[in-house]
């Protein structure tokens, strides 16, 4: 049984969501990266990227509690970001918040969707795959956001479903 709600993000989420983003990030990306990246990464990172794609935003929910949320940053078929509570990791939120960008993706016209993850995060990537993500190509390169150098895969899902159909 489904005990949250999958919603589009308000303006009074944009703090909880930043708690919420620095937590999962310290949970699945701080492990894999050095100290440098921890430096540049804070609640206001976070914030501050809700601030400026809220639109793009999808939350779940739990009695006005922000557990988690996805982002299509660029209102395109890429999901940039997946951030699940450590505390709600393995309750149906990362299924649930990609199934629905995915749904916002169809609905723009777009007959796949994409997303990266960093190679070394096994719990994410086992997800996408579960989820009929195929990987695409894996690659090195330095990030501006972490002050780094990251390794990530690159996965692509066909959708089931096209805009007409969930109209």
């Amino acid at each position: 049984m489904k005990t949250f709600e999958i919603r589009s993000a308000r303006s009074k989420d944009i703090s909880q969501i930043g708690t919420v983003g620095l937590a999962s990030w310290k949970r699945g990306i701080g492990p894999h990266v050095p100290q440098v990246a921890h430096d540049t990464m804070s609640k206001a990172s976070f914030t501050d990227f809700a601030s400026a794609c809220l639109d793009q935003i999808v939350v779940a929910v739990k009695e006005d509690r922000v557990l988690g949320f996805a982002a299509t940053e660029h209102a395109d078929n890429f999901i940039t970001d997946l951030w699940i509570d450590p505390d709600y990791e393995s309750s149906g939120l990362g299924t649930a918040l990609v199934e629905e960008a995915e749904r916002r993706i169809a609905a723009r016209g777009y007959h796949t969707a994409e997303i990266s993850v960093l190679i070394q995060n096994d719990r994410a990537l086992g997800l996408y795959h579960h989820m009929k993500y195929e990987d695409v190509f894996e690659a090195t390169k330095f990030d501006e956001d972490l002050n780094c150098e990251i390794t990530y895969i690159r996965l692509r899902k066909h959708l089931p479903f096209y805009a007409e159909e969930i109209a």
